[in-house]
């Protein structure tokens, strides 16, 4: 299969280098900045770099559109308006967020559409197909488009997960919470322990972190533990009069870690202690 790249990012890179090694022949790189469409030519063979999309289309078969969320149908759209997609090509989108809406224009051109969309972080610079192996993708597609979706999701290493169209922004939403936030609670909770002059945090955090998301994963929230989930108002209170009086900077970020703790379980928790815990949080800093 002859594959087009629009949008040579960090996503659009990595997925070059997936596909060329799944055996597809990539063919064309268009849009984004020159710089970034050379240095995917240096690390894949036989790529031609095109600075309009609808020109990487010719040839290809496969259209992977990497380019920024916000983007997509604006692209999409050129690409029906120009007839640089049609019957016989594929177009795939890796947005989290978005389904099969901004491709509307593509499907009518007799094109198939999907989207497609690894649960995976790709840092900048990333170039090992390794990194997508064994990874789930959140699916979109209809009829007999779903197949040929799912196959080539298994082809770059990954397993397809059908999402259906009305469930990709909180199926997005709840990857951000579980990328994002969880990394802000471990930014925060490093700098908590440098505050403290621990020298090397991540000793600490990495085997607890581990074990910690395990349990949860595996058990969901009644594996939380911790002063606010045993209902402990003072270790809170301590912990609370510290941080706003020697890192106040932080103050926010462990008020609003802790009532994400404490949701899960406050239909639970005795009311005259939740009263108390509510009280700590919502107080802000001296």
């Amino acid at each position: 299969m002859k594959v087009a790249i629009i949008g040579p990012g960090r996503v659009g890179t990595l997925l070059a280098v997936a596909a060329a090694r799944a055996g597809m022949r990539v063919v064309a790189i268009a849009g984004g900045a020159e710089t970034a469409r050379e240095h995917l030519r240096s690390i894949v063979a036989g790529v031609r770099s095109y600075a309009e999309v609808a020109s990487a289309t010719q040839g290809a078969e496969l259209v992977l559109l990497c380019v920024p969320d916000g983007a997509i149908a604006d692209v999409a759209k050129a690409l029906a308006r120009d007839g640089a997609v049609g019957e016989g090509h594929r177009v795939v989108h890796v947005a989290g967020s978005l389904g099969l809406e901004p491709l509307r224009q593509v499907a009518l051109t007799g094109a198939g559409v999907a989207a497609c969309h690894p649960a995976m972080t790709v840092p900048t610079g990333a170039t090992d197909p390794d990194l997508l192996v064994g990874v789930a993708w959140g699916v979109t597609a209809t009829g007999s488009n779903l197949g040929w979706a799912q196959e080539l999701v298994t082809d770059l290493g990954g397993d397809p997960f059908p999402i259906p169209e009305d469930a990709r922004v909180l199926y997005h939403a709840g990857l951000a919470v579980g990328s994002n936030a969880v990394g802000a609670a471990v930014a925060t909770a490093r700098r908590l322990l440098m505050a403290a002059r621990i020298d090397r945090p991540d000793r600490f955090l990495a085997p607890l972190i581990e074990r910690s998301v395990a349990n949860v994963l595996d058990q969901g929230a009644q594996a939380l533990t911790g002063p606010v989930i045993r209902g402990d108002v003072g270790t809170v209170a301590t912990h609370l009069e510290v941080i706003d009086r020697d890192v106040p900077e932080l103050s926010a970020a462990y008020r609003a870690l802790a009532e994400a703790t404490l949701a899960p379980v406050r239909v639970t928790m005795d009311p005259t202690i939740l009263a108390e815990l509510d009280r700590l949080l919502s107080q802000t800093e001296r």
